[in-house]
């Protein structure tokens, strides 16, 4: 009797084997697959035709696959398939947590946006981090850490050099900052109070990211008639460090300097060849983007918002200012009308001038369209609040020879935009389409496959993301689906809040986020965190 139920115990064992065995059996190997697409993936190699095969936030395979094999297909024929793009200069650290389907950047194909550029973040970046992991966003999100942000923290809005003491105060932010996860040090020397700071205050604050193998971003001091001094204080800061330089949103910004693209060049070639890892990022139009403060001299802000006022009281002090605004605005070398270059992008103030230039404001007020009374509407436009800018100053075939050097990539330098809110740049809503509409397929300046790593690889690389911005197996599964016939840009400076068409999917983690063209409102986006704070983790 014994030995039956021994042999029933066996046969049981058998059956449950063999059906664990089927169900093993039954399992897809692929959540996802993604057949017969045309592949550019990242590199700049050539495009070729394949299958991807997706398991759960990882690309699996790439090659043949039989759709049975997945739980979902979808049939790329015709499509372009990419790494997602990711766009290393944006501010939507400002309005993430508010929005965060990122739709502006969702819509162009984009997987990952940086934030904390031109000296600003959110502080401190680990609530910041905590926050958005708590509630999910559809796209990656990393960070650096801005110099103005910590230098207001210490001194506020003096002028002066910060103390030896001062400085450390600052370095200690900074450490903690990259601890919480940041990807390096940024600085906004247009800006308040960076405008205030010299080349060695920087050079002390950016050993702080150099430990954990931060970059350095910049907004340069300088991007007109002074551009190499500025590029080679950036080469400086990093080269003193040992630290890599990205150089944001690269222009020819004043009219006096058009064409002549050794400025840029120079320097730049120059510290590569040294060993100086040096970078640049461009969006791919003529008008920059801004609030108007830059556009004053720097001491007039010293102390804050109620000595500017006091000072424009001041008879010589509001002569001064009015003529640094004369000289750096609205004077040009070509004979250009600067107050038609000039629109109002947003104004709590004055939301009847969104949209308009400051000629169509001034005529609007029975005024004459002149140099004289475009810096006083300048100042007071300041004075009231101030507002946000759209400014004419480069030129179109700049804008080209920049986009072919093979070491600067395109990006944004916008921010999560929510529609109908002002009339802001169109580069929040049509960066990466318009490259490859405009640039590669009307204009040919580059090849499909150069922009595409131009967007992936070449931003992933720079920030050390690790498993990102190239299609291989084991990399995380950020793609961007589009017809390469169709995908362009709709949004204008008249009309910026439009999304692009033909794009098709994107991927976030393995995850569609854009199906058929339509947001899923899906969450998948992950905080990219730098070397500070996963090396701690391990």
């Amino acid at each position: 009797m014994r030995g039956d139920y021994k042999l029933l115990y066996f046969f049981i064992g058998l059956v449950f084997l063999v059906c664990l065995s089927n169900c093993t059996f039954l399992e897809k190997p692929y959540d996802l697959v993604i057949k017969n697409g045309t592949i550019i993936d990242g590199t700049g190699n050539p495009w070729f035709k394949s299958d991807i095969g997706l398991k759960k936030q990882k690309i699996v395979r790439v090659g043949f696959i039989d759709e049975s094999q997945a739980k979902k297909s979808i049939d790329a024929s015709n499509l372009i398939v990419s790494p997602g793009f990711i766009d290393i200069h944006t501010h939507c650290d400002r309005k993430i947590a508010e929005v965060p389907t990122v739709d502006n950047y969702i819509y162009q194909g984009v997987t990952t946006v940086i934030g904390g550029n031109c000296g600003g973040h959110p502080f401190p970046l680990k609530e910041n981090f905590k926050k958005i992991e708590d509630q999910g966003i559809s796209a990656n999100f990393g960070c650096l850490i801005g110099h103005n942000t910590i230098r207001r923290k210490v001194i506020g809005f003096r002028m002066e050099a910060p103390t030896e003491e001062e400085i450390e105060k600052m370095k200690a932010l900074i450490d903690e900052e990259m601890k919480a996860g940041a990807l390096g040090f940024s600085t906004g020397l247009s800006y308040l109070p960076g405008i205030y700071s010299k080349t060695e205050e920087l050079v002390q604050l950016a050993s702080a990211v150099s430990r954990y193998g931060g970059i350095y971003a910049t907004h340069l001091r300088d991007q007109g008639r002074h551009i190499t001094e500025a590029i080679e204080e950036a080469i400086e800061i990093g080269e003193r460090n040992n630290i890599s330089v990205q150089i944001a949103h690269i222009k020819l910004a004043d009219d006096a300097v058009w064409y002549q693209l050794e400025m840029i060049t120079v320097p730049v070639e120059e510290a590569r060849k040294r060993g100086v890892e040096v970078t640049l990022d461009q969006y791919p139009y003529t008008a920059t983007s801004s609030g108007f403060t830059s556009s004053f001299p720097s001491w007039a802000f010293e102390g804050g918002k109620e000595k500017f006022l006091e000072r424009l009281e001041d008879k010589e002090a509001f002569q001064k200012i009015k003529s640094f605004v004369i000289k750096r605005r609205l004077t040009s070398t070509k004979g250009i009308s600067k107050p038609e270059t000039i629109y109002i992008a947003r104004s709590e103030k004055f939301p009847e001038y969104e949209g308009k230039n400051l000629q169509e404001i001034l005529t609007a007020q029975g005024k004459k369209s002149t140099t004289d009374n475009a810096a006083d509407l300048i100042i007071d436009i300041e004075k009231n609040g101030g507002a946000s800018g759209v400014f004419f100053q480069m030129n179109e075939k700049d804008v080209e020879d920049l986009m072919r050097l093979p070491y600067n990539m395109h990006a944004s330098d916008g921010g999560i935009r929510v529609k109908g809110e002002g009339i802001p740049h169109p580069r929040n809503y049509g960066t990466f389409p318009r490259v490859i509409a405009h640039f590669v397929r009307e204009r040919g300046v580059i090849s499909l496959e150069e922009a595409v790593r131009k967007m992936t690889s070449l931003p992933a690389q720079t920030l050390r993301l690790n498993k990102r911005g190239i299609i291989r197996e084991g990399m995380y599964a950020d793609l961007t689906i589009f017809d390469r016939n169709t995908f362009t840009d709709k949004a204008s400076f008249s009309n910026p809040h439009q999304y692009n068409q033909g794009l098709m999917y994107v991927i976030v983690n393995g995850e569609l986020v854009v199906e058929k063209g339509k947001h899923t409102g899906a969450l998948p986006g992950m905080v990219l965190y730098g070397y500070g704070k996963v090396s701690r983790k391990r």
